[in-house]
C-alpha cells in the first residue's frame, strides 16, 4: 500500500501542479478517515460475528440445560418410585414384626401358664 507521501507525489506529478499545503492536509485527513472507516467496518464485522457465535452458544446452553433437566426429572421419578416401594416394604416388615412379637408374647404367656399347672 502506498504511503500518503507517495500518493501525494504521484498526484502532484501527474497533474504537473504542486499541491497546496491545505490541499495536502485535506488529502491526509481524507486518507485517515478512510483508514478509520475501514477499521470501524472490520470492528463491526467482528462484533456481528461474535454476536452470532454468542447466540449459538446460548442456544447450546439452553439445549444442554433442557437435557439435564429431563434427565434429572427422570432420575428423580425413578428414585421416588423406588423409595416409595422401599417404604411400603419397610411398613410391611414392621407390621409383620409387631404381629410376631404379639404372638411370641402370647406363646410365652401360654408357656408360663402350662408350666405353672
Amino acid at each position: 500500500m502506498a504511503t500518503p507521501s507517495q500518493k501525494r507525489s504521484t498526484r502532484s506529478g501527474a497533474s504537473g501542479t504542486p499541491l497546496s499545503p491545505t490541499r495536502i492536509t485535506r488529502l491526509q485527513e481524507k486518507e485517515e478517515l478512510q483508514e478509520l472507516n475501514d477499521r470501524l467496518a472490520v470492528y463491526i464485522d467482528k462484533v456481528r460475528s461474535l454476536e452470532l457465535e454468542n447466540a449459538g452458544l446460548r442456544l447450546r446452553i439452553t439445549e444442554s440445560e433442557e437435557v439435564v433437566s429431563r434427565e434429572v426429572s427422570g432420575i428423580k421419578a425413578a428414585y421416588e418410585s423406588e423409595l416409595a416401594d422401599a417404604r411400603k416394604t419397610l411398613d410391611s416388615v414392621a407390621k409383620e414384626r409387631a404381629r410376631l412379637q404379639l404372638e411370641l408374647s402370647k406363646v410365652r404367656e401360654e408357656h408360663k401358664e402350662l408350666k405353672a399347672r
